[in-house]
């Protein structure tokens, strides 16, 4: 009997694994269509999150400057194509024609067997991806990108007049006994512009003339020296010691061992006041060429350059040239060239202005814009200072071009929400969704497309540039100035701008102001008043402050007044503890603590 139950058992088994247990599973699929199709909706959405949080790593990890992990990147890139297969399938495969297939007295086996197993197939594929991130190594891999610059040369335009100065400063690069170089120039005349080509230049020079160059934009007078060193350090491809004991003065010794015995050259763009460089580790020496730009000769000569330039605003050809490089065929329809002209003429030569006009009229074929344009430029003939006026009259004619109902908004949140040109489009983002400018309940990654879609039209617009980092925009002096001057006549906003507001805040508006306030957004350096008790702010709906990681008082009860706030940002203060009346916002949807000084984060 052993024997027969024996040879039973291999006559049966092979049967039942090759016939009954796929016949059982075939028939699995039929049975089981709906809870496949569930389960696939679930983890997908699981898939999603587990995106979401490393996607948010990995911007963390590209603001210190450092590179993505390959095998982070290829799973991102996996998983973003895995999810749009499964939405297809989704939308496509199981939509509501074929659905209707399945139902009823006859349902469609067929189709109802495919759905369920190509389901099935999806979700083992979605289950391995969302398993696989547990064996990712970590995101950052401390590998620096170039500079955008390097690559792009679609902004430089060699015109007759800037190549003499061009050439100069290149042959100064050469010269053993200039060590330090100084452009100067009004705001918009295009020094920025010039030291990218010069960098890029020098970093492509076949002859090698630098081991390193290193360009740090937008220094600002106000930009802390042991960050400036920091930046210079990054780009240098050195280790930032995370080490308590590591003074700015140990980290300029790191960094000027690190020069000395190297030919480097450092771009330093837009500077407003002296830097101590030998105190941030960049010796006056041969091999140590700095290229500093400023709006101020005085800034460059109390920094010990040896050989200054200025740079001029354009000609009226060289800016008909760029006017009509930027505007496109339609200037060369007579019925509107010759007012073109005139527009082109009344931008005052600068370039930044040029560019802005110019692509607010591309393709505009009728003259009334033109004529309208002209208009506005030429208001600000008479006044005391005509080129900056001309150039905050002509941003501001191009801001009212803006037609989508989002561009005007997020424009003016770009010039009072940022205290410096780079603005960072994740910070665009929060502040847009904690403000309701998505109507719709729109997920994170489609809220990120719209933003970074009306972000594109402002592009066209030149109202913000490409950055040199694709985590930022960039908007130019000028034209976040004529921001918030445009922002300013709204009663409703209270903001400064650190860089233009010298004397800060002295004190609180009235109550009658604060009141009907919508927006505060603040740089709390210097001259900053305390805060009150209780806000009396009953509509505000957006409060910034930027502070310089001193400590500042706050009275539990602050916000007990803010019913409506939806953004809460505060940048680089010394908080201590959070208050309790925080607990009472239940409108707030983005609440922002970046470099923060937290003693305890519970709301007792």
């Amino acid at each position: 009997m052993d024997f027969l139950s024996a040879i039973g058992r291999a006559i049966v088994e092979p049967i039942v694994r090759y016939t009954v247990q796929p016949v059982a599973r075939q028939v699995g699929y039929v049975i089981h269509f709906k809870r496949n199709l569930q389960k696939l909706e679930a983890r997908v959405e699981e898939l999603r999150a587990a995106r979401e949080g490393k996607n948010i790593e990995v911007a963390e990890t590209q603001r210190r400057g450092e590179g993505i992990h390959p095998d982070v990147q290829l799973w991102l890139t996996k998983v973003e194509e895995i999810t749009a297969k499964t939405d297809q399938f989704l939308k496509d495969e199981c939509s509501q024609e074929n659905l209707k297939c399945l139902h009823g007295f006859r349902p469609n086996l067929t189709m109802l067997h495919r759905l369920s197993r190509n389901s099935t197939k999806l979700l083992q594929e979605v289950v391995e991806l969302h398993e696989r991130r547990r064996q990712l190594p970590i995101v950052s891999c401390g590998v620096l990108r170039e500079e955008a610059c390097i690559i792009s040369t679609g902004d430089y335009q060699a015109f007759e007049s800037r190549r003499p100065t061009f050439k100069e400063i290149m042959d100064e690069l050469k010269n053993p006994n200039t060590i330090r170089i100084g452009v100067y120039g009004i705001g918009g005349v295009g020094k920025t512009t010039l030291v990218k080509e010069v960098y890029r230049q020098a970093k492509q020079d076949q002859t090698k003339l630098f081991d390193d160059v290193v360009l740090v934009l937008d220094v600002k007078k106000n930009l802390n020296p042991e960050d400036l060193q920091k930046k210079i350090v990054e780009k240098l491809d050195m280790k930032i010691s995370q080490s308590d004991d590591e003074t700015i003065d140990g980290r300029a010794k790191r960094l000027c061992g690190r020069i000395k015995d190297k030919n480097v050259l450092v771009i330093l763009d837009d500077v407003w006041e002296p830097i101590d460089l030998e105190s941030v580790g960049l010796p006056s020496v041969a091999t140590c060429k700095i290229l500093l730009t400023s709006r101020s000769r005085k800034a460059l000569s109390d920094m010990g350059t040896h050989k200054d330039f200025q740079l001029h605003i354009l000609g009226e050809e060289e800016t008909w040239v760029l006017f009509e490089n930027k505007a496109g065929d339609v200037v060369k329809d007579p019925a509107i060239q010759t007012v073109a002209k005139q527009v082109a003429q009344n931008c005052g030569g600068l370039p930044v202005l040029v560019v802005t006009v110019a692509s607010t009229l591309k393709n505009r074929t009728t003259l009334p814009p033109w004529k309208d344009a002209l208009t506005c430029l030429q208001e600000g003939s008479n006044r005391d200072d005509e080129l900056t006026e001309k150039a905050y009259l002509g941003l501001e004619w191009s801001y009212n071009q803006l037609t989508d109902k989002q561009l005007k908004p997020l424009f003016l949140l770009c010039g009072y929400a940022v205290q410096w040109n780079d603005i960072v489009l994740d910070d665009l983002l929060y502040y847009s969704v904690g403000l309701g400018f998505f109507e719709k309940p729109y997920t994170v990654e489609r809220a990120r497309n719209a933003l970074y879609s009306w972000v594109e039209k402002l592009k066209d617009f030149c109202l913000l540039v490409e950055s040199d980092d694709d985590r930022y925009v960039t908007m130019h002096d000028l034209v976040r100035n004529a921001a918030n001057r445009i922002a300013s006549r709204d009663p409703q906003i209270l903001a400064l701008v650190k860089d233009e507001d010298e004397g800060g805040l002295k004190e609180w508006p009235d109550r009658s102001f604060l009141e009907k306030c919508t927006t505060i957004s603040l740089p709390c350096n210097g001259n900053f008043p305390s805060l009150p008790q209780v806000m009396q702010c009953p509509a505000l709906r957006m409060f910034l402050l930027e502070g310089n990681s001193k400590p500042l008082a706050i009275a539990p009860t602050l916000f007990k007044e803010m019913k409506q706030l939806n953004v809460l940002s505060w940048i680089n203060m010394g908080i201590g503890s959070l208050p309790q009346s925080l607990g009472l916002l239940e409108n707030l949807r983005t609440l922002c603590l970046l470099y923060c000084t937290l003693d305890e984060i519970s709301i007792k």
